[in-house]
């Protein structure tokens, strides 16, 4: 059985492996489906995080910032709740931002894409 989840405290370890064309990878919430959903991602080549929403597979930027990868495990955290979205990077909130394209509840997820190869560890949710 499958836990939907709307106001939420959600986090991972992640760890980039390889890729030419990309790396690194992020968290999914409130997922409708494989094509409606926000995604927050770090991505190393290109020293960014940034926070998406993705309504009929496509992805709209709310939000972006600069993070560099320090070469191990970083952590990532994300807090919604209403329309509120915050995001962190190894304890540091990087992106804040307002978005009431998905008000629901709806699936947690991992991601990443293209030729990115991406270690997670710990996923952890809370409600809040």
């Amino acid at each position: 059985m499958g836990y939907d989840a709307q106001d939420l405290d959600l986090s991972v370890n992640l760890r980039p492996v390889a890729g030419v064309n990309d790396q690194g990878g992020g968290l999914i919430w409130r997922a409708k489906d494989a094509k409606n959903y926000y995604v927050a991602r770090f991505n190393p080549l290109e020293n960014n995080f940034r926070v998406y929403r993705v309504v009929d597979g496509k992805r709209t930027q709310l939000q972006s910032a600069e993070a560099t990868y320090p070469g191990a495990w970083c952590h990532l955290r994300v807090t919604m709740k209403g329309d509120h979205i915050v995001c962190y990077k190894d304890g540091v909130k990087l992106l804040d931002v307002h978005d009431a394209t998905f008000p629901g509840p709806g699936k947690i997820g991992l991601w990443s894409k293209s030729d990115a190869q991406t270690e997670f560890d710990e996923l952890k949710l809370q409600g809040l």
